[in-house]
């Protein structure tokens, strides 16, 4: 009787803890507009430790104009910062981001006034951001 009141108990757990990357919440309604830093990088679920440089890493929305600041570190050289400038669209819980030499597509998983989650449109990595302070 104990095996089985076990075994159940684990099963719960087990289907508790199943991947929610693709189910959107409800409360994606937040306005997109402002800075945000990079908090947390997530492949295939599992969370990355992410350096020193990587923190620099950011993106500013403003109107349908989009900053993205981005970071490059090498063993032997210091953190590289740079910036690329380019467009959004959001349409619902899409988001289309236009680039000189580059277009990505996300989901907003979760969008809040202090929190934004994208996941990437091959849904291999997630992003989650922090909204940035104004000075």
């Amino acid at each position: 009787m104990k095996k089985l009141l076990l075994l159940s108990l684990l099963q719960s757990i087990l289907i508790s803890c199943s991947n929610d990357n693709d189910i959107i919440p409800d409360g994606t309604s937040g306005d997109i507009h402002g800075s945000w830093q990079l908090k947390a990088v997530y492949v295939s679920g599992v969370r990355q430790s992410l350096s020193e440089c990587r923190l620099y890493e950011g993106v500013a929305f403003e109107d349908n104009s989009i900053i993205m600041v981005k970071t490059e570190e090498k063993v032997s050289a210091p953190c590289t910062i740079t910036t690329v400038e380019g467009t959004f669209q959001r349409t619902d819980n899409t988001l289309s981001i236009t680039f000189p030499n580059e277009n990505k597509k996300s989901k907003i998983k979760e969008l809040t006034s202090v929190k934004l989650v994208l996941i990437s449109e091959n849904a291999a990595e997630t992003l989650e951001y922090e909204k940035a302070t104004p000075l």
